[in-house]
Formats: structure tokens, C-alpha cells, sequence
């Protein structure tokens, strides 16, 4: 059972603040960290991390992260997953920051494990109708 009470995760009764690892991050491929540029772009996402580990749960659902099954994502971060090895998880949470700036993450309890920056949300591309529908179909 998983539920987020202000800024504390509460996973199988236990309190944990919510964290950060940055260990696991791809240094290459199309959402490599590297390519988070410049500096102060660098300093906004960060902060905005910050912000995340003083929300709740239902805050940071509410605020449009979420996570997403990695069936789901599209074939270059599928792909990109097997590369890295990182291929057997189901699911990554996706950290909305602004716009279409995405961080995303592999869930290890209280801890999210940073993985990808996604400037132009080309991980999980979201159809607007019923025709981008129809292109992303096609494209799996």
C-alpha cells in the first residue's frame, strides 16, 4: 500500500521523507541527463525536485506527475530502458515541472530514483485526438 502525507511517504506503515538518487541516471541516449543545459535550467529543475519533497502524494498527483507502465512509454525509451539494463521494472514515474519538462524516475519505496530529463515529453507522448491516437498506434 502507497500513500504520501506532506512531503512523507508512507509506505507499508512506515514514515519516509521522499528522495532523491541520481546514481541510476542515463548519461547518454535521447533523455540523458548531459543534455540539461544550460546552468540555470539546471538550477530551476533542481529546485523544483526540492518543491516535490515538501508536497503530498495527492499535491504531486494533482500537479500532473503520475506514474506510467513502461509497456506504455514510447519505443525509443523502451528501447533505451534494454540498453541500460533497466528494462525490468513496470512502471516510472513521471515528475511534471512545467510544460512538457518531465523528470523521470524508477520508484524504489520512498526513494525515486532519477533516471531521464524529458525537456519536449518525447518518453510518454500524450495524444490529443483521436488522429494522434491513430499515429501512435501505427508507430508501436
Amino acid at each position: 500500500m502507497r500513500q504520501f502525507r506532506e512531503g512523507l511517504a508512507v509506505i507499508g506503515g512506515g514514515e519516509h521523507p521522499l528522495a532523491w538518487r541520481f546514481s541510476s541516471s542515463d548519461p547518454a541516449g535521447p533523455f540523458a541527463w548531459s543534455a540539461l543545459a544550460p546552468l540555470e535550467k539546471f538550477k530551476e529543475v533542481i529546485e523544483k525536485l526540492h518543491e516535490f519533497e515538501t508536497k503530498s502524494w495527492q499535491q504531486i498527483i494533482d500537479g500532473g506527475s503520475h506514474p506510467i507502465e513502461t509497456y506504455r512509454l514510447e519505443k525509443s525509451a523502451r528501447d533505451r530502458l534494454s540498453e541500460i539494463k533497466q528494462d525490468d521494472v513496470d512502471d516510472l514515474m513521471s515528475f511534471r515541472l512545467s510544460g512538457a519538462n518531465r523528470v523521470w524516475c524508477i520508484q524504489s519505496g520512498h526513494i525515486m530514483r532519477v533516471l531521464w530529463w524529458d525537456p519536449e515529453h518525447q518518453v510518454y507522448i500524450v495524444p490529443k485526438d483521436r488522429g494522434d491516437r491513430a499515429k501512435r498506434n501505427k508507430r508501436r
